[in-house]
């Protein structure tokens, strides 16, 4: 059947236990396991070669042909046809010394040679010494010599008769031990770089691009809205700048994402571990470089974004309840930048220290709790859930508390709070369940070879962790926001073309005026002196107010009781 490991051959047997059920043939189960589970049988060195080989013994064409027909036409009344892998044709016709198979033992005795059938292997397990009375009697009839190398490979394989075995070690308890690779260090059974365990290679392909798209879009959303924030900054108050900063999270995510893409599943997921073979990164390995900054951006990233929705809702409803005003939560930011940073940061270095970096075989990232169900519970799951869960808890306080002290700006934050509540939870809620099913599943995956993973749960994981990214740049759409970028866009418009600024205003042209006369002759009417100007005297008389003072030739004279004049 081209099977290499138990496994694949329990799982082809599994397939026909309705037919075994049923009972359509006395020889069917027995047909079955010779298919699935042949005998093997350890041949004697040859003159060619010094090392024993190995034989395959499977059934016989006539067993086979018994079977089909007395259960063709059960499988005739559920319109299926014979197995094109069980076609009669592959069998040896009979069993003789070129070509050993097993007939079942239903066949009369005239049709069943002695020689390598399943009684005789049976009787000489069960009674060896029947050989060496065979070897006392061919030394008295000589005519029985032709049957010495049948003998001699009987005599050999009484005691080496066992079911095929695909694969023997330390790490057969995995459902494919071949893509696994004891690790003395850890004590741990880890995968090979490259191997299809869980997924095959068309999963990981379409998971790399479907991967590549959304952290590009999230990527490009992101890096929008924190230019937005830049160019005005003094228009986000608390709590609407604690979007910004979700923003500047997800912004990090899909960096991370984007570096894994740039250098490749073995450039980031896989290590070499001396004399040994590439593995996949596992807990209690060293990472390689790369590993370790995806690790950091990935995983940094996912907490900080969750705290910070939290702190969006926690604001917000502390603002509504206390009635304070927007900008008197300023004073509170250190606050909200350690639990928003400060709090990732801290559990992000725990990981690193507990070496608790792992490869994921389906994306190639590296991330906690990717092969061990522990870590995924405690760094992921749990941590998720609380911050969840606190922001689910005070979005409904503030609710409540808009609902009690309404006002303009209480219900148009309520309205916005409520539409960003859904873009941010629901999505949220995708990512944790997909979680808890991979923490429930995965001790199965990894020890049945016949479950396997949903795939689309995976692909809706990668798509509800980034679409937060994409979604939550919709705070900023405005037109105060189109007014930004477009002084933006006009001031480096104006710049790289090379475009005159605005001509420089004309001012009227100052001279100093020497009048004529000294000190104490009369002051000119036209002339306004710092002693009159604040009151608008002209001489003696007043101005009438509201009216400029202007002289006949149309000039303004500022001087003092001297020969120093300002003429304008």
């Amino acid at each position: 059947m081209g099977h290499q490991l138990q496994g694949d051959a329990k799982a082809g047997l599994e397939t026909f236990m309705p037919l075994i059920q049923f009972g359509c043939s006395p020889d069917l189960q027995f047909f079955l396991c010779s298919v699935h589970v042949p005998m093997c049988v350890a041949l004697p060195p040859t003159q060619d070669s010094e090392e024993p080989a190995h034989q395959l013994i499977g059934p016989c064409r006539p067993l086979c042909q018994r079977v089909k027909q007395s259960c063709l036409p059960t499988l005739h009344n559920f319109n299926l046809e014979w197995p094109e892998a069980l076609s009669c044709d592959k069998f040896p016709p009979m069993n003789n010394h070129e070509h050993m198979c097993m007939d079942g033992g239903n066949t009369s005795r005239g049709n069943r040679p002695f020689v390598g059938s399943s009684s005789a292997f049976n009787s000489l397990q069960n009674y060896p010494e029947l050989i060496s009375k065979y070897k006392d009697i061919s030394k008295d009839k000589p005519e029985l010599a032709i049957y010495d190398p049948i003998i001699r490979i009987l005599e050999n394989s009484v005691h080496n008769i066992k079911p095929a075995q695909g694969f023997s070690g330390k790490c057969t308890g995995v459902a494919f031990p071949v893509h696994h690779h004891y690790v003395n260090r850890t004590g741990e059974c880890v995968p090979l770089c490259g191997a299809d365990i869980l997924f095959d290679k068309e999963d990981k392909y379409f998971a790399s691009i479907w991967l590549a798209v959304w952290s590009i879009l999230c990527f490009i959303s992101t890096t929008f809205t924190l230019i937005t924030f830049l160019l005005d900054t003094s228009r986000f108050l608390y709590p609407e700048k604690c979007i910004i900063f979700l923003n500047l999270s997800y912004n990090i995510l899909s960096l991370g994402y984007l570096v894994r893409l740039s250098v490749g599943v073995e450039g980031v997921s896989c290590m070499t571990i001396p004399g040994g073979p590439n593995l996949l990164v596992r807990e209690g390995l060293t990472p390689t470089p790369a590993c370790t900054i995806v690790f950091i951006l990935l995983y940094f990233a996912t907490l900080s974004s969750a705290i910070w929705w939290a702190i969006t809702t926690t604001t917000w409803a502390v603002m509504v309840f206390c009635s304070l005003e927007q900008k008197s939560l300023d004073s509170k930011s250190p606050l909200f930048h350690f639990f928003g940073w400060g709090i990732p940061a801290i559990q992000t270095v725990a990981a690193l220290v507990l070496h608790q970096v792992e490869g994921d075989e389906l994306t190639g990232v590296c991330f906690p709790g990717q092969q061990t169900e522990s870590t995924l519970m405690h760094m992921l799951v749990i941590p998720h859930c609380i911050f969840l869960g606190s922001a689910f808890i005070f979005f409904l306080s503030g609710i409540v508390a808009s609902l009690i002290t309404p006002s303009d700006l209480n219900r148009k934050l309520m309205g916005r709070m409520s539409v960003f509540f859904i873009l941010y939870t629901l999505p949220q809620v995708c990512v944790v369940g997909s979680l808890v099913y991979e923490l429930i599943e995965r001790k199965h995956w990894r020890e049945d070879a016949t479950n396997r993973p949903n795939i689309e749960v995976f692909i809706l994981r990668i798509f509800m962790w980034l679409i937060v990214g994409i979604t939550s740049g919709s705070w900023v759409w405005s037109h105060k926001t189109l007014v930004s970028w477009k002084n933006l866009v006009r001031k480096c418009f104006g710049f790289w073309t090379g475009a005159k600024k605005p001509p420089t205003p004309i001012f009227p042209k100052v001279a100093y005026h020497a009048t004529a006369g000294d000190a104490s002759s009369d002051i000119r009417e036209d002339v306004v002196t710092l002693e009159n100007l604040a009151t608008l005297k002209r001489g003696k008389e007043l101005r009438q107010e509201g009216k400029p003072f202007l002289s006949e030739d149309k000039r303004v004279v500022l001087g003092c009781n001297d020969n120093n004049r300002i003429v304008l």
